[in-house]
């Protein structure tokens, strides 16, 4: 075989396993999953609350332009994100109070985080654990989700969330670990909380009610219920809840004023998606049929018997040259398509303000610094408690050295 045949061979070879590697995958659709709901009133008792901290973004500073992340979206994601797992919960019955807090708290009854692993308005896919007072593991476990293509369309929208089905499905989950639980199990886990919470601010004076192993929880014993250190841990706590509420009503809102613009922008970002697909098949399907033309031009070439067999394969390799670089420019196109995604992502951030709250004379911004506002009210209240009482109050808050050395 000549040098010009082997050529040939090769390029077109190498292409259609490039060519290969690129087949693009269909989106899914899946069956709708419904959240269960109760059907009978559940005791008080047993109604744990439930936090749901804002979820890690999912990236480190600085972002790779081409990882296709956008900081502004992302960041706004981290919060919207809990907020639709909140109503989700919330709309079960199967739960007490269902609030978005700033970051984890171990004195939870039960505490949700999650980390955002990919979010492009096409496909959501996030990292979820849950953990109650006493240190059980409820969930730890990824979802994901793509969107049908009728959640974006313009003549039949859907009113349902493009990943409900993912709420759904978490929200079923753990429904399915509380399920796995007694009656005394579940009201352990709300006098844990308490204790936790207790010890928290006054470990001198709670401490010896818990037993702790390995970051499992029990309890040892129980104060009595006329002890007025209780009592005083009980008017702060419900302090404490107005705060969270506070904060949870802030989440609320964030949601509620986001989702039309983040509607947008997930429309826009699944047409984006779907553009830059059609882009990319474009400039592969120019990049083949130009190969072909070139690795057909150097075999007629090769074996040209006369000047104008030549220079029909001459022509042959101009000709696939061209397509080929009409191909690689098509590539470039994709910059403008990110270009746009990246100024959608900070319209949507622009729409989103800081709010600002007033707490028994205390102003606190709710936005980025929330986290550090919530934990100065905690040290806050273990002052109001030591002035009360006249222990000393507790160390760092929630998770801290205290929890990991004891």
């Amino acid at each position: 075989m000549s040098i010009s045949a082997t050529i040939a061979r090769s390029l077109s070879l190498t292409l259609l396993i490039f060519l290969a590697g690129c087949v693009n995958q269909s989106v899914k659709h899946v069956n709708a999953t419904r959240a269960a709901h109760a059907e009978r009133e559940i005791p008080q008792a047993e109604l744990l609350d439930v936090n749901i901290a804002v979820f890690d973004p999912g990236y480190t500073e600085p972002v790779d332009e081409d990882s296709g992340i956008f900081p502004q979206v992302r960041k706004a994601e981290a919060g919207f994100i809990p907020y639709r797992l909140r109503e989700t919960l919330q709309s079960t019955g199967h739960w007490g109070p269902v609030r978005v807090v700033p970051s984890p708290t171990t004195s939870s009854e039960l505490m949700i985080t999650g980390t955002i692993l990919e979010s492009n308005g096409r496909d959501l896919k996030v990292a979820v654990k849950a953990v109650d007072a006493s240190g059980r593991e409820w969930l730890d476990k990824t979802y994901e989700e793509t969107a049908a293509s009728l959640s974006y369309s313009d003549v039949e929208p859907s009113e349902i969330d493009p990943f409900q089905d993912l709420y759904n499905r978490i929200a079923n989950d753990l429904l399915k670990s509380r399920k796995g639980l007694s009656s005394k199990q579940l009201r352990d886990i709300r006098t844990i909380a308490f204790l936790r919470f207790a010890e928290d601010l006054s470990p001198d004076a709670f401490q010896r009610y818990l037993n702790e192993k390995n970051g499992d929880y029990s309890v040892r014993g129980l104060p009595a219920d006329s002890d007025p250190n209780v009592q005083r841990i009980q008017a702060i706590r419900e302090r404490d809840y107005r705060l969270v509420d506070t904060l949870d009503q802030h989440y609320y809102l964030f949601g509620e004023q986001m989702q039309t613009p983040y509607d947008e922008w997930r429309a826009a970002s699944y047409q984006e998606a779907k553009n830059l697909e059609k882009v990319r098949k474009e400039a592969i399907g120019r990049m083949v049929a130009g190969a072909v033309g070139v690795a057909a031009g150097i075999y007629g070439a090769g074996q040209a018997s006369n000047g104008a067999e030549a220079a029909a394969a001459y022509s042959g390799v101009v000709g696939g040259g061209y397509l080929l670089k009409t191909g690689i420019d098509k590539f470039g196109e994709k910059k403008l398509h990110v270009e746009a995604l990246k100024e959608l992502g900070e319209s949507l951030s622009t729409d989103l303000k800081p709010r600002v709250i007033e707490l028994e004379g205390k102003t606190i911004t709710l936005s980025g610094s929330a986290e550090a506002q919530y934990q100065e009210w905690r040290e806050l209240l273990r002052k109001i408690y030591a002035n009360e009482t006249g222990l000393p109050p507790g160390g760092a808050d929630d998770g801290s050295a205290k929890d990991k050395d004891r």
